[in-house]
């Protein structure tokens, strides 16, 4: 019984604060012309109140171009390792975040 209640509270947390956002720049364009997407872990702590990660560089993501979408959203690998460790306590709350750039024809300087 203990074994089901706790697979039960696992299941329920993992799937209760499951977000995603979307951050477009511009109209997406019907040629696919995506060069790169890159992805990386961003974590907060203390209840998601702070950051302990930098905020994420898009020039650095992006260097031959500009960036299309940035997603950032909880992964089931996050979940997982939230809810290993916040089971001390509410510690660490991590995120996937994904980088799309598109090619560019030129860059301004």
């Amino acid at each position: 019984m203990n074994l089901k209640l706790l697979l039960g509270s696992i299941t329920f947390a993992m799937l209760t604060g499951c977000t995603s956002i979307y951050f477009d720049n511009g109209v997406p364009e019907k040629v696919n012309n995506q060069s790169h997407l890159s992805s990386q872990w961003h974590h907060n702590f203390a209840y998601a109140l702070y950051e302990g990660s930098d905020a994420v560089d898009l020039s650095e993501h992006c260097p031959q171009g500009q960036w299309q979408t940035v997603h950032t959203y909880k992964s089931f690998s996050n979940a997982v390792a939230e809810v290993v460790v916040n089971q001390v306590g509410p510690v660490w709350y991590p995120r996937t975040v994904e980088v799309q750039c598109n090619k560019v024809p030129f860059k301004a300087k």
